[in-house]
């Protein structure tokens, strides 16, 4: 659902969200779901500021009960120092207000329950968002130090696997909580989006690594150079098998031989792209010469 926007950024509540306003609404607790919309815009915020400091447009932050989403149009595959500061900018601003509300907890008129549950949700929005695992700001983190040692492919992968572990892991202790009460059904919602969302990330990450391999023209026309590397590669080799044989931040050169070892051909890596958006992943390499 459309909420307007903010510094040119579109927002929007997921229907999620608006299950869990209404649940809390009618249970007497409308305040609080006023003060948790308020903690999630924040976070989500907070990703937007420093992605402007490092001119990424953000698109749209939709909003869910436990976190957000800033969808930003560029792809951070290239420099994932910047991914990993842009993933800490959220839980950051969710201690900072904890330590507010720290502070204004002995020292102010305000209602200490409401203070309390704010104090509460940063903390608990912090901690959660910075476990390691996609799609949360922990598996942001967790896929900037992993990039370096193979690729944005692997590294996706790896970080969505450990989403999906926890959503399994959050759907069992909901169902337990059955037996050993409070029943909290809670936990079962979020694990289920937990998971689709992290299935969603493994199917698109060769999709977004492809993407991301434009970053790598923009950089190169904005540096005026980047580090090269030849891959040489039989001419049966899908394109799928040769984008997982690509290092992390550089440029690719492909040399595709026959099987008497003799040149057929040589592709750049926007070949190789083009290719691979019009032909699909799983054609041979052969096809495009």
């Amino acid at each position: 659902m459309p909420l307007g926007t903010i510094w040119g950024i579109r927002l929007r509540l997921n229907p999620l969200f608006l299950l869990f306003f209404a649940l809390w609404f009618f249970t007497g607790m409308a305040v609080e779901a006023g003060i948790l919309c308020a903690v999630v815009l924040i976070h989500e915020l907070a990703h937007a500021l420093v992605a402007r400091r490092w001119q990424l447009q953000v698109r749209e932050i939709e909003l869910y009960p436990f976190g957000g989403v800033a969808r930003i149009d560029e792809q951070l595959e290239l420099e994932p120092h910047v991914e990993r500061r842009l993933a800490l900018a959220g839980p950051a601003a969710n201690l900072a207000l904890a330590g507010a509300g720290i502070v204004l907890l002995n020292r102010t008129a305000m209602d200490e329950k409401l203070l309390l549950f704010f104090l509460q949700s940063n903390l608990v929005l912090a901690c959660f968002n910075l476990l390691p695992a996609l799609p949360l700001d922990g598996g942001r983190i967790l896929r900037s130090y992993l990039a370096p040692l193979a690729d944005f492919r692997w590294a996706t992968e790896q970080a969505a696997r450990a989403g999906q572990f926890l959503a399994v892991l959050l759907c069992a202790w909901g169902a337990v909580s059955w037996f050993y009460r409070p029943f909290n059904p809670s936990l079962i919602l979020v694990g289920v989006f937990l998971y689709l969302a992290a299935g969603r990330e493994r199917r698109q990450a060769i999709y977004t690594f492809l993407r991301s391999l434009g970053v790598k023209e923009r950089e190169l026309f904005r540096r005026g150079g980047l580090h090269g590397e030849y891959l040489v590669v039989l001419e049966e080799t899908s394109l799928l098998d040769i984008f997982r044989l690509f290092a992390p931040q550089r440029y690719h050169f492909i040399r595709v031989l026959d099987r008497s070892q003799r040149l057929r051909g040589e592709l750049t890596e926007k070949a190789l792209v083009k290719a691979a958006m019009q032909k699909g992943l799983d054609i041979p390499v052969k096809k495009i010469l």
